[in-house]
C-alpha cells in the first residue's frame, strides 16, 4: 500500500513538474520543439510569427506561436497535411489576436475540416500556390466568419475535367460561413468555366473585390446579381472574346461597382461583337471599364482589327466574311462527277455497238483457237498413254 501511495505521489510531481515547465517555455511533447529551438530561418516578436522556406515538414512549429501574436507567416515549407485544430495539439487552442496567417507554398494537399477552428478573429487567409485537392475538404471555412481577405490563388491541384474542379469549389463556399468576406482571390487555378448554377457569389454577400484573372474563362457566367456591395471585378488574361448581354446587363445592375478589369484578353472583332452589344456597352462604361483603350482584337487572325484597340474602331469595322458554304460545294462536285461517269458510260457502250461485227469475229476466232488447242492436247496425252 506504501509502495502504491509513493507512485502515486511521484506521478502526481511529474505531472506539476511538465504543467509547470510548459506554462513557462510551451512545448509540444510530440516534436520535442520549444521557441528555443526554432530554425534559422524562423523568427519571432511578440506580434508575429514568420518561418519562411525552412523546409519545416512539421506542423508543431505552429503550435508553439505564443498566444499574443497578430500575423503569422509560415510559407516555403512541406506540409502536405493540414490538421485539425492547427495551432493546437489535437484540442481547440484559441488565439483571439491572430489577425492574418500566411500558409502559401507549403504543397498543401490535404486541409481538415477543422482546421481553422478556434481562431475567432482571423480577418486575412492565404493559401497561394498549393496542390490542394478540394473535393475532399468541403467544410473548410465552416468556422471561418471573421474572415475579410480569403486568397487562393494557384491555390489548387491541376486536373483534367475542370468541370468537376469548380463544381467542389463551389460546394466548398456553399458550406461555408464567409457573411463578412469581403475579397476573394481565385486566379491561377486553369477554371475554364464558371457557370450561373454555381452559385458560390451569393453565399458572400458583403465582397468587394473578386479575383478571377490568369484563367481560361471564354464566356463569363457567373452569377453576380446578389453581390450588391461588389466594386471591383478582375477578368484579365483569360480567354473572352466579348461579353454575352445577359452578364452585361448584370454588370449594370450593380451600383457600387466602380473597376472592371478586362484587359488582355484575346477579343474577337467581328460582326458578333457588334451584335451582342460589346462595342455599344463598352462605350456606355468607359469610367467603369478600366484601361479601356487597352482591350486589343486579337481574332479572327485574318481580320485586318487584329492588333487594334476595340474603342479605335468604329462600328462598321466589324464584319464578318460570309461563310463557304461546303456543302453546296460538295454536291456540286457530286452532280458533275455523276454526270461524267454517264457520258463515259454511254460512249462505251457507242463505241462497243459500232464495232460488234469485228468484236463478234475476234471472239470466234479466238473461241476457234482455244478448241483446236484442247484437241491437239488430248490427242497429245492419248498417245502418250498408248
Amino acid at each position: 500500500m506504501k509502495c502504491a501511495l509513493n507512485m502515486y505521489a511521484n506521478y502526481i510531481a511529474i505531472v506539476l513538474t511538465v504543467s509547470i515547465f510548459t506554462a513557462v517555455n510551451p512545448v509540444d511533447l510530440r516534436c520535442h520543439r520549444t521557441l528555443k529551438d526554432l530554425p534559422t530561418q524562423c523568427h519571432y516578436n511578440e506580434t508575429v510569427f514568420s518561418c519562411v522556406n525552412a523546409n519545416e515538414t512539421n506542423v508543431c512549429l505552429l503550435r508553439l506561436v505564443p498566444s499574443t501574436v497578430t500575423h503569422v507567416v509560415f510559407s516555403g515549407n512541406i506540409l502536405p497535411d493540414l490538421p485539425a485544430y492547427l495551432f493546437g495539439n489535437d484540442t481547440c487552442r484559441n488565439l483571439p489576436n491572430l489577425k492574418y496567417l500566411d500558409l502559401s507554398n507549403n504543397q498543401v494537399e490535404h486541409i481538415d475540416n477543422g482546421a481553422f477552428q478556434c481562431l475567432p478573429n482571423l480577418e486575412g487567409l492565404v493559401l497561394n500556390n498549393n496542390i490542394w485537392n478540394v473535393s475532399t475538404d468541403t467544410s473548410v471555412f465552416a468556422h471561418s466568419s471573421s474572415l475579410k481577405n480569403l486568397s487562393l490563388s494557384n491555390a489548387m491541384m491541376t486536373r483534367s475535367g475542370n468541370v468537376s474542379h469548380v463544381t467542389w469549389l463551389n460546394w466548398v463556399f456553399q458550406n461555408s460561413d464567409l457573411q463578412n468576406l469581403e475579397e476573394v482571390h481565385l486566379e491561377r487555378n486553369g477554371f475554364w468555366s464558371l457557370s450561373e448554377s454555381q452559385a458560390f457569389p451569393c453565399k458572400l454577400p458583403s465582397l468587394r473585390k473578386l479575383y478571377l484573372s490568369h484563367n481560361f474563362i471564354s464566356i463569363p457566367k457567373i452569377n453576380i446579381s446578389c453581390l450588391e456591395y461588389l466594386e471591383e471585378l478582375h477578368l484579365e488574361n483569360n480567354s473572352i472574346g466579348y461579353l454575352r448581354q445577359p452578364f452585361m446587363t448584370a454588370l449594370d445592375k450593380l451600383n457600387k461597382l466602380k473597376g472592371i478589369y478586362l484587359q488582355k484578353n484575346p477579343f474577337y472583332c467581328d460582326c458578333h461583337l457588334v451584335d451582342a452589344g460589346f462595342y455599344e456597352w463598352l462605350q456606355k462604361n468607359t469610367t467603369k471599364v478600366i484601361n479601356k483603350d487597352h482591350l486589343m482584337c486579337l481574332r479572327p487572325f485574318q481580320s485586318k482589327n487584329v492588333n487594334h484597340s476595340i474603342l479605335s474602331l468604329n462600328k462598321t469595322d466589324f464584319t464578318c466574311t460570309k461563310p463557304i458554304n461546303f456543302d453546296s460545294k460538295l454536291q456540286a462536285s457530286y452532280i458533275a462527277l455523276g454526270v461524267v461517269l454517264c457520258i463515259i458510260g454511254i460512249l462505251t457502250i457507242v463505241i462497243l455497238f459500232l464495232n460488234r461485227h469485228r468484236l463478234r469475229n475476234r471472239c470466234k476466232k479466238v473461241k476457234e483457237s482455244c478448241s483446236s488447242a484442247m484437241a491437239a492436247r488430248e490427242h497429245h496425252y492419248s498417245a502418250v498413254n498408248v
